[in-house]
């Protein structure tokens, strides 16, 4: 699904994802399609390390806005503050776990989510130790993500929605949520998703595609509805 990650990262203006196609490799005789992603030398692995609390602290500080440095209490990273913002919403749409929520403490996992280790309870019950994960940048460009580990949950039912991703958000990208308000989302998704045609007939040609849009929407619309609840206010985050 890093294909399609890609595609709504590039529809949504987002921008913080690793270019994918997916493409037929000679060297795989099994003669499916993989997705191909352009790796980048300049990447940093796991080159963020907070704990859930850590994240949660860091969150009311809004680190690194109008490049104010950040108070020595404040506990922030090197990430500026909007991109907690950007990743939030992304990995509610896709119903990503494995960065902001890896033990799978806001939702009930199936077999399927691989949360079922030995220490995910006691994890859960003590949430504020647990570490974000797979968080990545760019060693020249330390205050941006760069999203690689982007595989999608579109089968996850909407009574089990993960709202742990949203917890201490108070602000989301305006060009994003202006697309999803607009009702253009499956338009722009579908021209975008159109010139990977391995991609596209992989998952069934249009039909595939739609099933796969349907669930997104629905998730935006849900989204949006949880942000107008919780006074989460959509902001220009054009640095």
């Amino acid at each position: 699904m890093s294909v399609f990650a890609f595609h709504l990262d590039r529809v949504l203006g987002l921008n913080r994802t690793l270019p994918a196609v997916s493409r037929k490799l000679a060297f795989l005789h099994d003669g499916q399609p993989s997705p191909v992603v352009a790796w980048e030398a300049s990447l940093h692995p796991d080159g963020v390390s907070l704990t859930w609390a850590e994240y949660q602290r860091s969150l009311k500080y809004r680190c690194w806005v109008q490049n104010a440095a950040p108070k020595v209490e404040s506990g922030c990273s090197a990430i500026h503050h909007y991109e907690w913002s950007k990743l939030a919403l992304f990995d509610f749409l896709l119903q990503i776990h494995k960065r902001l929520d890896p033990s799978c403490c806001g939702f009930k996992p199936r077999q399927q989510d691989r949360c079922h280790e030995p220490s995910r309870h006691f994890e859960c019950t003590q949430q504020d130790g647990v570490r974000l994960a797979n968080m990545v940048r760019r060693h020249h460009d330390p205050r941006h993500l760069v999203l690689t580990v982007n595989k999608g949950y579109f089968d996850r039912n909407e009574d089990n929605l993960d709202f742990r991703l949203l917890e201490g958000i108070k602000e989301l990208p305006d060009g994003a949520v202006s697309v999803l308000r607009s009702g253009r989302l499956r338009q722009k998704l579908l021209q975008s998703l159109f010139l990977d045609q391995t991609y596209w007939e992989s998952r069934g040609g249009r039909p595939g595609i739609d099933k796969l849009i349907d669930v997104v929407e629905q998730r935006a619309h849900v989204l949006l509805t949880y942000a107008n609840a919780h006074g989460i206010r959509a902001i220009d985050m054009n640095e």
